[in-house]
C-alpha cells in the first residue's frame, strides 16, 4: 500500500475578526493523497480552491485541523520552518509561468537548488535530467522572452521538479496556454507521474485538464461535495467531471 503524501484531517478556515462578519472559506475538509498520485481539485468560484491550495502551500494557516505533508504536520511550524520545508518539499507550477525574464531557462530552473546553497557541480546533472525529462534540453540557453509558452510552461514545470520535492502543486497551470499547448503540458505531467512516480495536485477550473488526473475531488462552500475516480477512458471521465459540474448551481460559475 502507498503512503499518503498529503493528508488533510478536518481542516477549516476562516477569514474576518470575532463578533464581525466572519467568512467560513474551508468546513473540515479530509483527504489524503497518495504517494505517485495524481488529483485534480475543482469547484466553482469561491468554493475554496484557492484557500486549500494556500494552506497545503504553506503560504497560509488553516484555522483549525491539520496538514501532514511526508509526515510533517505543517499545522505547528514556525514562520521560518515552513520557508525551509517549503523550499526543499514543494514544487509550485503557476498560471503566469513566474520565470525569471533576466535569468536563462538553466539558471531559472537550477533556482531552487541555488537557493538551497547546492554547488554548481552538482546542480548541473539535476538540471539536465529534469530538462530531458520535459523536452526543453534545446532551449536551457535562451531566455524566457525568446520561448513559447508552452516552453515557458515546460521550463516552469522543471523548476519545479528540479529539487525532487514530495509534491508538485500545480494551480490553474494551463490557464494562460492555448489548447494545443494545455494538452502537451498535461501529458507531460502524466509523464511525470506515471513513468517518474511525481505526486502532483492540481487545481483548475477546465474540465479537460481535470481529465488527465487520476481522481478528482470537488469542493463546494468550503466543504467536500464529490469524488470521483478515473475508471475508464480520459473521454469517459471527461464527460464524468462534466454531468458533475453540471450539478453545480450554476454552470458559468466555473469560470
Amino acid at each position: 500500500m502507498s503512503k499518503a503524501v498529503v493528508n488533510v484531517k478536518n481542516v477549516r478556515k476562516t477569514f474576518g475578526k470575532k463578533n464581525e462578519n466572519q467568512f467560513q472559506a474551508l468546513d473540515g475538509v479530509s483527504f489524503d493523497i497518495q504517494a505517485g498520485e495524481f488529483v485534480g481539485i475543482m469547484g466553482p468560484s469561491g468554493a475554496g480552491k484557492t484557500t486549500l491550495l494556500n494552506v497545503i502551500s504553506t503560504l497560509d494557516k488553516p484555522t483549525g485541523g491539520t496538514i501532514e505533508i511526508a509526515g510533517t504536520d505543517i499545522t505547528t511550524m514556525k514562520q521560518g520552518q515552513l520557508a525551509d520545508f517549503r523550499s526543499e518539499q514543494l514544487g509550485f507550477i503557476f498560471q503566469d509561468f513566474n520565470l525569471l525574464e533576466n535569468l536563462t531557462i538553466y539558471e531559472n530552473i537550477a533556482l531552487p537548488l541555488s537557493l538551497q546553497g547546492v554547488s554548481s557541480k552538482k546542480i548541473k546533472p539535476s538540471v539536465l535530467k529534469v530538462a530531458e525529462k520535459l523536452g526543453i534540453q534545446a532551449i536551457l540557453d535562451k531566455y524566457p522572452v525568446t520561448v513559447s509558452g508552452g516552453q515557458k510552461q515546460r521550463a516552469a514545470a522543471a523548476r519545479a521538479l528540479v529539487h525532487e520535492p514530495a509534491i508538485i502543486l500545480a494551480d490553474e497551470p494551463t490557464g494562460a496556454l492555448d489548447s494545443k499547448n494545455a494538452k502537451d503540458l498535461m501529458k507531460a505531467m502524466v509523464h511525470l507521474n506515471t513513468n517518474h512516480d511525481v505526486s502532483i495536485m492540481l487545481v483548475t477550473h477546465d474540465p479537460l485538464s481535470a481529465s488527465y488526473c487520476e481522481r478528482i475531488l470537488f469542493i463546494q462552500d468550503g466543504s467536500l461535495y464529490k469524488e470521483i475516480r478515473r475508471a475508464g477512458s480520459r473521454n469517459e471521465f471527461h464527460q464524468e467531471i462534466l454531468h458533475v459540474l453540471a450539478e453545480f448551481a450554476s454552470p458559468h460559475e466555473m469560470e
